[in-house]
């Protein structure tokens, strides 16, 4: 029931920057251009939001997309003069039309932890009787270290907020109307005051009780689209030339996947918008907010087989996908995929899909990494989604609790029998209330009350396990990434020259111009191609580079043994800081 007589209730969802808050400092105030604050659709809040907007008439939304300012001001920096955070958070607050009784922040991403509390802190000075929420995987599983870190937030909200904010707006509203000062959430599952923390941390439950699930997703409504700059989005979101708009059909997940905590957050039912609803979302993002690239959010895309090939039927035959360019970054599962789906996935018009692996080890595959991922039928997978004409990616990880150095050499094997034309390669980052996370806490190797989450990564870890040690790990998660999409790129390897060459613009040069690999694999790209101007145009440049960046100089070092063509462009004084091999060679690999 709609709330007719409350008064007006302003509230303020900000969206942070997944970059950490060094990095977020370096480039304000050093103006490095190498570190570009990304943005993406903040798709939790705006259902959110559009799921209380039809519970209550007195609600009114503002969103600051703090990423995506950060974005713009990324884009002009070269004539921007330098700041710093908080100089930063103030200016963009200063602009907001509201003057907020609630602001709440979701914090997804650990690496948006410390640059939160910042914010937090900001918020309070420039509006000191406004209420701070925070919600978000992160907070989710460190909600009571959430409130000793910082004394600005006033509730944090466990698991998923639909229903757990609805009762929270219609407590605050009674307080508002009776003049109450403050109330507790004792009886609102899913939400924490410190009063609430403390009760539980008594009694030994440091975890949060997760907020109620939201079983029928229909009653979220179309997401509230219009608090977003569309026109921004519509040019540079997600990375896109063209920008993107983010889309969650589905939500939940069955897998126990030691390195995702998506299961535990969203629970292990799927449930689904019904089809009507998506395709009302999909043709309003087109014909009203004329957008042409689609990211699809969902953990586990078509899982519920049967809904999922009616969906992707009706969606062609009604043309809903006319126009539209669908992409996929949490990619396909493979125990769920089999050719036919896969057909129905890829006739809605995708740019890209990402059949992910983790680990190419079968021991690792079913008692390590637990995805289970049959990796025969993984290559099949991609074998045939090469004959549908899209794009195939993968993913690997490499750093799991128990992972032996035996398992990432099968891992790397492994990824010389597919053929794809991109791999992403990360160090595994433990994140809170994974699987992999209380294991690496057990071992000592993790202070869950005491981490910098400014530097925890997916290219680097800061200890030392029994298997390998963190230099190793570092080493060989950048030179599996060298050796597998640059000097043994598959399009290249299978004379896909032109792919090739438009994967390392598309993935390297267009904003690393320095990557040495890249322009040297792009030139022989060219050379096979004919088009002898380009190649020696590359070749100039990483020559250039190398003479003038500290970085290209470094990956000539590393790997100007697999560049004879760069190596008669230079001065001989190079030629004798070649090593012999990279890293990961002297640390056991084999490539």
């Amino acid at each position: 029931m709609k709330d007719n007589e409350s008064s007006l209730l302003d509230i303020l969802f900000i969206s942070p920057s997944s970059m950490p808050l060094y990095q977020l400092e370096e480039m304000l105030s050093e103006k490095n251009s190498l570190l570009m604050p990304k943005f993406e659709t903040p798709t939790g809040l705006i259902e959110l939001a559009s799921y209380t907007r039809n519970k209550f008439d007195q609600v009114n939304f503002e969103l600051l997309d703090l990423a995506k300012e950060l974005f713009l001001h990324h884009k002009q920096l070269e004539t921007q003069d330098p700041t710093n955070f908080s100089s930063f958070a103030r200016q963009v607050l200063s602009r907001v039309k509201i003057k907020p009784k609630i602001v709440g922040i979701s914090i997804l991403f650990s690496s948006s932890y410390i640059s939160s509390l910042k914010l937090a802190e900001i918020i309070k000075e420039v509006w000191p009787e406004t209420t701070i929420i925070l919600g978000g995987g992160h907070v989710t599983f460190y909600h009571a270290q959430t409130f000793r870190d910082s004394p600005h937030i006033d509730y944090i909200f466990v698991g998923e907020a639909e229903i757990s904010f609805k009762k929270f707006i219609e407590k605050f509203q009674e307080s508002e109307s009776t003049g109450t000062a403050d109330f507790n959430v004792y009886e609102i599952q899913g939400a924490y005051d410190r009063a609430k923390t403390e009760s539980e941390l008594i009694k030994g439950q440091e975890q949060g009780t997760f907020g109620e699930l939201l079983i029928d997703l229909d009653e979220i409504g179309l997401p509230a689209y219009e608090l977003l700059d569309l026109e921004t989005y519509k040019r540079y979101s997600n990375a896109f030339d063209e920008g993107a708009v983010g889309v969650m059909m589905d939500r939940g997940c069955p897998f126990n996947c030691t390195y995702c905590a998506s299961m535990i957050i969203h629970g292990s039912g799927i449930r689904t918008k019904s089809n009507q609803n998506i395709i009302d979302e999909l043709l309003y993002l087109r014909d009203e907010c004329n957008f042409k690239n689609i990211i699809l959010w969902d953990d586990l895309l078509a899982a519920k087989k049967t809904k999922f090939a009616e969906h992707s039927e009706r969606i062609v035959n009604e043309k809903v996908n006319e126009g539209l360019v669908f992409s996929m970054p949490s990619g396909l599962s493979v125990r769920i995929m089999d050719e036919d789906l896969l057909e129905k996935v890829c006739a809605l018009g995708f740019n890209y899909i990402r059949i992910m692996i983790e680990s190419g080890s079968a021991d690792a595959q079913q008692n390590i990494v637990k995805k289970k991922v049959d990796l025969d039928k993984a290559r099949r997978l991609i074998a045939h989604a090469r004959t549908l004409g899209v794009k195939v990616e993968t993913n690997i990880l490499f750093g799991f609790p128990h992972e032996t150095k035996s398992h990432m050499q099968e891992t790397i094997d492994y990824i010389k029998t597919i053929d794809v034309d991109w791999i992403q390669v990360f160090a595994l980052l433990p994140l809170p209330g994974t699987e992999a996370f209380h294991q690496y806490a057990e071992m000592g190797k993790i202070d869950k009350n005491n981490i910098d989450w400014d530097r925890c990564g997916y290219s680097a870890r800061e200890f030392d396990t029994n298997e390998i040690t963190a230099d190793e790990l570092t080493d060989l998660v950048y030179d599996v990434n060298i050796h597998t999409n640059f000097f043994g790129n598959r399009n290249y390897l299978n004379e896909r020259y032109e792919r090739a060459a438009q994967y390392f613009t598309d993935m390297v040069l267009r904003k690393y111009k320095f990557h040495i690999p890249a322009l040297y694999m792009r030139a022989q790209a060219y050379f096979k191609m004919g088009e002898e101007d380009k190649a020696e145009k590359d070749l100039e440049e990483a020559a250039y580079q190398i003479d003038n960046n500290a970085t290209s100089l470094h990956q000539w070092k590393r790997y100007g043994n697999k560049m004879p063509l760069l190596a008669e462009r230079l001065d001989k004084k190079y030629q004798t800081t070649v090593a012999p091999h990279p890293p990961a060679v002297s640390a056991g690999f084999t490539f």
